[in-house]
């Protein structure tokens, strides 16, 4: 079954019924779905979430994190009392005030970023996810996403858009290449044999970034690389149902 490892849901502007109607067009069986970053009240948006995947076989992932439109987040680093209800975490730019293109360090970003991961609020998050097995959707800066990796090398980490955003492709592929840990969805950016062979195909998970991305369009990229079918199947959902083995979709 071909999952999308990338959905953004919103109840009034991107309700779960078209985000499952371009899936269905494009043969994606699921998705992991999370809340818009744009989103009013991303609190209200993580339970719709919830209950969209229940109706709908889907992966929810509970969404922390700021907006970087708007340069806003909430005030505390809060989990829910039911993530254990959740498949994983998607964190968005709590840190990061904007995308990262081109993995130029910050220091005072970083500063900021070590007394985020140094809180008690943080450390929970972090034992939260380890505790109920939750991978986590991480897209911060080049430097605050190699901080967080190197901080907790137990936890399965997703880096989105093969770290396009996250440092540029090419300086997050040597940052992260030799850390197992790791995985990187295919949203938005590049994705040909030379990722390939620097990566692997294991740790490589199909995504569109719906409503934004084309899940045709992005299947595409996947579905023109001249390499097996064994190791397409690994990448369009074999790979991240792997990684959501002990959620149980209802």
């Amino acid at each position: 079954m071909i999952i999308d490892a990338h959905v953004n849901l919103d109840s009034d502007r991107y309700p779960v019924e078209d985000a499952m109607r371009a899936l269905s067009a494009s043969r994606i069986g699921s998705a992991v779905v999370f809340a818009h970053p744009e989103s009013r009240d991303l609190n209200t948006q993580n339970r719709y979430v919830l209950r969209a995947a229940r109706d709908h076989g889907l992966y929810p992932f509970f969404y922390l994190g700021g907006n970087p439109w708007s340069d806003s987040r909430p005030d505390d680093l809060e989990i829910p009392d039911n993530l254990d209800e959740y498949a994983g975490i998607r964190w968005h730019r709590w840190v990061g005030e904007d995308f990262d293109l081109e993995g130029t360090p910050d220091p005072g970003e970083l500063d900021w970023a070590v007394s985020v991961m140094e809180s008690a609020e943080f450390e929970a998050f972090a034992a939260a996810a380890a505790h109920y097995n939750l991978p986590v959707i991480f897209e911060e800066s080049l430097t605050v996403t190699l901080e967080f990796a190197v901080r907790y090398p137990s936890l399965d980490i997703i880096v989105p858009h093969l770290g396009s955003r996250s440092g540029g492709q090419l300086n997050a592929l040597r940052a992260f290449w030799d850390r197992p840990n790791v995985y990187f969805d295919t949203s938005l950016t590049i994705l040909d044999e030379s990722v390939l062979a620097r990566l692997g195909s294991d740790r490589i998970l199909f995504g569109s970034n719906f409503p934004e991305g084309d899940p045709e369009i992005e299947l595409d990229k996947i579905d023109r690389l001249p390499i097996p079918e064994e190791v397409k199947e690994r990448i369009y959902g074999d790979n991240i149902e792997s990684l959501l083995s002990s959620y149980v979709l209802t």
